[in-house]
């Protein structure tokens, strides 16, 4: 995807580029999404394989898709992982929209603070379909955070995303599974590694993934996977972070019990920094097992060893899904690794992540929800200002949490309410807390849905 020649980026304004970039993405996403759902009509079902036991689909218990955003403003939280959709669930639309309003304290994540009221109006639109050999699911959404008090000269925040989530099995062996994520915004996500940690005006993302697995005998299979991933900011000052990551990986599965799964893998990328001309290449060794427990919880576990041009750094990739009923979900996903730097010409981070989703619901009209971001990394060689303000070779810690509670008035209508934290080093002896460049915000918010 996004085929911008190099000589064609470098002529064309950072703004232009982003856009074009999107509109391609979306197109060809749309495209293939709408061709591969209208021909699954004609797909004859298919008898269930043995083998390994299929991982639980990471949808509510109702089906209902999770959301990947956040309650306050509706901005993309990649950092949860993929969505896989439900078969033989039929065809399923959803169009909501929706207005938020509350008081954020620290509009531009400063260290001094930058207050304001704001109002979000969003529109988004879900499309679900599956059959007995194809699932899809598609989430696309639009909206602004408009600013009253217009801090430090921002008037509103862009937000356009679009999620797809597709698999397909081609015959009894062979199993296709496509993701893909493109977003358009301002609010920086903390939950992920293909965002900066504070403000650095508006930025386009893709992350994309195809893979096949192929079951080669009852307990023995292999999962031949790709992945691209897309960053670019429009601002000049951050553009140093600006690059294109492109991943192949392969992993050996072999079923021990009819719930325990081992694993082996192998992965190699290359990312390519677009305006310093870095191109560091990454490799990693990975075992580790998929475990179902029971009906209601799964987990995934994978350690190994990360070399990433000249770095050495052990890698931890381990998740937990949960449901139960029609109350109760949690994903929790953790994972230690060397990540991407945010100027291109320093090492990488070695970064810890873990990301909590919690959803209750009380009763058939009240439900609440908790998500948890929280990140731990070493800094690069150079000053980072996307990761630690500046500091050449510092550490930053990175919390962020909201809660929000929802009444259904109606079938279609509904309230909510709910409070974000969010906080960089506040109270640390770190090197960015020490040259006061921590900040910390606070956002208030009450909002309206309606569900057509």
């Amino acid at each position: 995807m996004f085929f911008l020649s190099r000589r064609t980026h470098r002529h064309l304004p950072k703004k232009h580029v982003a856009i074009i970039k999107a509109i391609k993405s979306g197109a060809i996403v749309m495209a293939f999404a709408a061709s591969t759902s209208l021909s699954a009509q004609d797909i004859a079902p298919e008898e269930s394989t043995s083998g390994e036991v299929e991982t639980p689909s990471e949808t509510a218990p109702t089906g209902e898709l999770i959301a990947p955003t956040n309650p306050d403003d509706g901005s993309v939280r990649a950092g949860i992982g993929g969505i896989a959709p439900i078969f033989s669930l039929g065809r399923r639309f959803r169009l909501s929209t929706s207005l938020t309003g509350g008081y954020d304290d620290n509009v531009n994540l400063t260290p001094t603070g930058s207050p304001s009221w704001y109002a979000s109006p969003s529109a988004v639109f879900t499309y679900q379909f599956g059959n007995p050999r194809l699932a899809m699911d598609l989430v696309a959404g639009a909206g602004i955070t408009y600013y009253f008090a217009h801090p430090g000269g921002r008037d509103f925040d862009p937000n356009v995303y679009l999620d797809l989530s597709l698999v397909y099995k081609a015959s009894e062996r062979l199993t296709f599974d496509v993701s893909a994520l493109a977003a358009y915004q301002a609010q920086p996500d903390v939950s992920s590694a293909l965002s900066a940690n504070r403000r650095l005006g508006n930025f386009f993302r893709s992350a994309d993934n195809i893979s096949a697995h192929y079951r080669w005998t009852p307990r023995f299979s292999t999962v031949t996977s790709y992945n691209f991933s897309a960053l670019e900011y429009q601002n000049s000052t951050a553009s140093s972070g600006d690059r294109l990551e492109n991943h192949l990986g392969e992993q050996v599965r072999y079923l021990l019990f009819p719930t325990t799964t081992a694993t082996a893998g192998y992965g190699i990328g290359i990312t390519g920094y677009q305006t310093t001309g870095n191109n560091p290449i990454s490799q990693t060794l990975t075992a580790g097992l998929d475990q179902t427990f029971g009906p209601h919880l799964s987990g995934t576990f994978q350690g190994g060893l990360q070399l990433r041009s000249g770095q050495t750094s052990p890698y931890i990739d381990a998740g937990l899904h949960y449901s139960f009923g029609l109350r109760t979900y949690v994903i929790w996903t953790n994972r230690y690794s060397i990540e991407e730097s945010g100027t291109g010409a320093g090492s990488g981070r070695e970064t810890f992540r873990t990301n909590l989703l919690l959803n209750y619901r009380f009763t058939a009209r009240i439900s609440a929800n908790l998500a948890v971001s929280y990140q731990n990394g070493t800094g690069a060689q150079g000053a980072d200002i996307g990761f630690n303000g500046g500091v050449a070779g510092g550490a930053e810690n990175v919390f962020d949490v909201s809660a929000e509670v929802r009444y259904a008035i109606t079938h279609s209508l509904a309230v909510n309410a709910g409070y974000r934290h969010t906080e960089s080093d506040q109270g640390s002896t770190s090197a960015i807390a020490s040259q006061g460049l921590g900040y910390t915000r606070n956002r208030y918010f009450a909002g309206l849905t309606y569900t057509f």
